[in-house]
């Protein structure tokens, strides 16, 4: 069974098609990536705080916190990103797909804090 599935695989060709010589993204494009986006996770964090401000609602205490967790872990991505470039190439796919999971953690965080206060907030 496990020839014949070879045999399918192999006549279907690669999953990727190689000859294509896609430009691989260097450390560097990756950094300014991965800037950009802590950039764009900041100014949405302005702009909820500034919606959080302008409410009048007096009871922000716990978003404010989220709010301020959220800053924290940006600043803390923002001083990793600029390790990036030092790291030994043995140690890149792990510092890349931390960098990444951090990444993606925040993102899910604001995610969660603009759903919240959504539902508190006018709009």
């Amino acid at each position: 069974m496990a020839a014949k599935n070879n045999k399918m695989k192999a006549a279907a060709g690669p999953a990727c098609p190689t000859g294509l010589d896609l430009p691989r993204q260097t450390r560097e494009d990756y950094v300014a990536t991965v800037l950009e986006q802590v950039g764009a996770f900041e100014e949405r964090l302005d702009e909820i705080e500034a919606d959080m401000e302008t409410s009048g609602w007096d009871d922000i205490g716990d978003f404010r916190r989220q709010l301020d967790d959220l800053r924290a872990r940006l600043k803390g991505i923002r001083a990793r990103s600029g390790e990036l470039e030092g790291v030994a190439d043995q140690d890149w796919p792990d510092a890349y797909e931390e960098m990444d999971a951090s990444l993606l953690d925040v993102a899910g965080s604001l995610e969660q804090l603009s759903a919240g206060l959504s539902s508190v907030l006018p709009e």
